[in-house]
């Protein structure tokens, strides 16, 4: 297939895909520009996850409501009733039993401790579940900043295109130019456009994605406000381990799950003593021989000798959940340190890579492009060097970005594993209309 055969066949593609991305554009959901702060908020309220784990504390609720009872066994009733037959006389006997089983190891109060230490636990595992959230909400809203960035310089590259090929129209007119090179500036114009399709599509998905993890309408996308942050390098491994270990809530839900199995062990110890039987018997006993009628009441003693039945399972698998709480909160604390300096580690890699861009590089695009389209313009350079000068700057330019999107996806893990904001001051208001992508 000839080079003009196959610019035809891409531009007839290109058409299709510009028709579709304009029909999608119609169909798109509206967009709403919110600041970091406002997403955070909104997420610790709307959340699917935390909606759940609130969820999860009613369970704890339940427990200590069931707990407070204070007979868990109800009582029993039963009754007898019979003919007594003494020669030709016959008389009528009727018997009432009244019974309770009632707890004497002190196993009421202890049930309350547990249920106690589990709605605690509930609590600091929702605590754990909203620090989660806040995290991913954090990371990404700056990952949707990063792709309508991206957005923004193939939005950029594509209106250079566009005017490079009006130069190369206006050459070829002047004879300065062959036709091929304008052939060759309509392909790259193709690209341009699908790759502005692409990197839209790029954004409106990590808006769906922060919409995601928030909990926000998708009737009305999240358009982040503001523009990247400036990195900076992590604090020490020492500080971050002393502010994970005061504050992450992790830590503290690991802790009080092993609060918990402690309380279950003593309570299933309690529950190995017996439980004995209170009751009162009534009888009332007829004699038809003398005609008479006797009313007895006896107290009863109901005792399990425990004997086999010791509640050995339930002894034995509270200490085994015990056992696994306690090596869960000693794994997380233990592998703390490592986890703080590889992220650590990689935070300040991506710092350094972006210092080595400077800070020119963003903001420069445009104002090169002009130039190198400006060059072609006045013929100090050709097509070809156009195309390849400008190729190395769109590199350089993903690359940059692609060092950002790097860098706030550890400051995500890093956060993650301190369970808390490493920089508290900086709270990343975008509250301005910077960025220009809805």
């Amino acid at each position: 297939m000839s080079f003009a055969a196959r610019l035809q066949a891409g531009a007839t593609v290109l058409a299709v895909i510009l028709a579709s991305a304009t029909v999608r554009a119609e169909q798109n959901p509206e967009r709403t520009r919110v600041s970091l702060q406002t997403m955070l908020d909104f997420a610790d309220e709307h959340a699917p996850r935390i909606l759940v784990s609130r969820a999860h504390v009613g369970r704890g609720e339940a427990a200590m409501e069931g707990a407070s009872v204070v007979l868990q066994a109800n009582p029993l009733l039963s009754a007898a009733a019979g003919p007594r037959f003494a020669g030709d006389q016959k008389g009528v006997d009727f018997q009432v039993r009244l019974q309770q089983r009632i707890e004497i190891a002190g196993e009421r109060k202890q049930r309350k401790k547990a249920a106690e230490k589990f709605h605690e636990r509930t609590q600091q595992e929702l605590l754990e579940v909203r620090w989660i959230v806040h995290q991913e909400v954090h990371a990404a809203f700056h990952t949707a900043l990063v792709a309508r960035e991206r957005w923004n310089v193939a939005k950029k590259l594509l209106v250079s295109t566009e005017e490079l090929v009006s130069v190369a129209e206006r050459r070829l007119r002047a004879g300065d130019i062959s036709p091929l090179q304008v052939k060759l500036a309509g392909g790259e114009l193709a690209q341009a456009r699908q790759a502005t399709i692409t990197a839209e599509r790029g954004y409106r998905t990590a808006q769906v994605t922060l919409a995601e993890l928030s909990g926000w309408p998708l009737d009305s996308l999240p358009s982040p406000a503001g523009g990247l942050d400036d990195p900076k390098r992590a604090p020490s491994t020492e500080h971050l381990l002393a502010l994970a270990l005061e504050q992450h809530p992790g830590v503290a839900a690991r802790a009080s799950a092993v609060e918990e199995a402690k309380a279950r062990v003593r309570l299933e110890d309690r529950e190995a003593w017996p439980e004995p039987w209170l009751g009162v018997v009534y009888a009332r006993e007829a004699d038809p021989t003398i005609n008479s009628t006797e009313h007895i009441v006896l107290g009863t003693l109901l005792l399990p000798i425990p004997f086999s039945q010791r509640n050995q399972g339930e002894r034995a698998r509270a200490r085994a959940e015990l056992s696994v709480r306690e090596a869960e909160a000693d794994a997380f604390r233990r592998n703390l340190s490592a986890r703080l300096t590889r992220a650590a580690t990689a935070v300040d890699a991506d710092a350094d890579r972006i210092a080595a861009y400077g800070t020119e590089i963003l903001p420069a695009f445009e104002s090169n492009l002009s130039l190198l389209r400006r060059a072609f313009e006045l013929g100090e350079v050709d097509l070809l060097q156009v195309l390849v000068a400008r190729e190395r700057l769109l590199r350089i330019q993903q690359d940059a970005l692609t060092a950002h999107q790097d860098y706030y996806g550890d400051v995500a893990a890093l956060e993650a594993q301190v369970g808390t904001e490493v920089w508290p001051d900086e709270h990343h208001d975008h509250d301005s209309d910077e960025g220009g992508a809805p």
